[in-house]
């Protein structure tokens, strides 16, 4: 199905939400999916499993637990969200090359990196099992990363440039990956109560349909 950019900026926020992300980490979920969905990466379906990873295995302490030349979870495992905030606080204070060790959904990471190399002026490569990317703020080379890999950062040669990539304005994804986003976000939504009809919400205690 297709969707606008904020159609699907808006329920992914809504969807991180419901699954149990702060509503910070949720609006940074949120433009990440829309950053990727611009440059024409299916992001839906790879927030599902991250928001499922979250929702079972829990995002208390997710992010790193020690800021070094390598990050590791408490949790065993990174969610690349909490850590693209980290590196979006730190800026030029990053260090390189970084390894951050399994990271879930790594492709969450390439929005947070491409705005840290525009904010180097370097370009910035991804190293993940398999494969890389590179990015230098607005575009980016990606060969798609497994679910769950180790990934390095490190600075880029200043003469590598990634192809110009053209810039979409709706993004296509699968039907029931929108199912699976509708009932994470259904559950920010408060069931409608006796006392919240009374005051006004929907049709009273009378349904007059």
């Amino acid at each position: 199905m297709s969707l606008s950019l904020n159609e699907a900026e808006s329920l992914a926020k809504t969807a991180a939400r419901g699954a149990g992300l702060s509503w910070g980490m949720a609006e940074e979920a949120a433009k990440a999916t829309r950053w990727l969905a611009v440059r024409g990466v299916d992001a839906c379906d790879p927030l599902v499993a991250l928001l499922f990873r979250h929702d079972e295995e829990g995002h208390a302490q997710t992010g790193p637990q020690a800021l070094g030349p390598d990050w590791q979870g408490a949790e065993g495992w990174l969610c690349p969200v909490a850590c693209g905030a980290v590196l979006s606080d730190l800026g030029d204070e990053v260090q390189f090359p970084l390894t951050l060790r399994r990271v879930a959904l790594p492709v969450f990471l390439l929005p947070f990196a491409a705005q840290l190399a525009k904010d180097l002026g370097r370009p910035l490569v991804l190293s993940w099992d398999g494969g890389d990317a590179l990015t230098d703020g607005n575009a980016f080379t990606l060969h798609v990363p497994p679910p769950m890999s180790d990934v390095t950062l490190r600075l880029g040669d200043p003469a590598q440039a990634p192809a110009a990539c053209p810039h979409h304005t709706r993004t296509d994804t699968d039907q029931m990956i929108l199912v699976s986003l509708g009932i994470y976000a259904a559950r920010t939504r408060a069931p409608a109560t006796d006392q919240s009809r009374l005051a006004g919400a929907g049709a009273g205690l009378t349904d007059n349909d």
